[in-house]
């Protein structure tokens, strides 16, 4: 018996996820497009992120857009650094809200090797332009989209 625990030592110990929140793919778009709605833009549509960790911990990140256009922060990375300022560091889901024209939004290489970088296997992405559709995508089809 594991004394510290109360178990015998062949049972695995699963660890209790530090804020159980279960969010389907609609509340991380709702909660991605309320972020939008804090975001600065000059240039593009707004645009907001939802991240879902593999902690259950939440975070949220807007678009930033500043007079030059290299200082511009996209919605997903503020969302990486505002999980990461709190412990969570392991990305299991991405919401991302933005109310384009035509199409779903986009995320740039730089963006999505930033997600690569901090991510679990199998990453999903769900984008979302407001229109009431959601789609899917794997951050592997992402990338090897950006860089053809």
């Amino acid at each position: 018996m594991d004394s510290l625990q109360g178990r015998s030592a062949s049972v695995p110990l699963i660890p209790t996820p530090r804020y159980p929140v279960m969010m389907d793919d609609r509340s991380l778009i709702a909660v991605a497009e309320q972020a939008a709605a804090t975001a600065k833009v000059m240039r593009n549509p707004i645009e907001g992120a939802t991240i879902l960790y593999d902690d259950g911990s939440i975070s949220r990140g807007c678009r930033m857009e500043y007079e030059d256009p290299s200082l511009d922060q996209d919605a997903a990375s503020n969302a990486i650094a505002a999980g990461r300022s709190v412990g969570a560091y392991r990305p299991l889901r991405v919401g991302i809200y933005s109310p384009v024209s035509e199409g779903l939004p986009e995320l740039d290489l730089a963006c999505l090797q930033r997600l690569k970088a901090v991510s679990v296997a199998g990453l999903e992405i769900i984008l979302s332009s407001g229109s009431g559709d959601r789609v899917a995508r794997s951050l592997e089809q992402m990338l090897a989209a950006a860089d053809a």
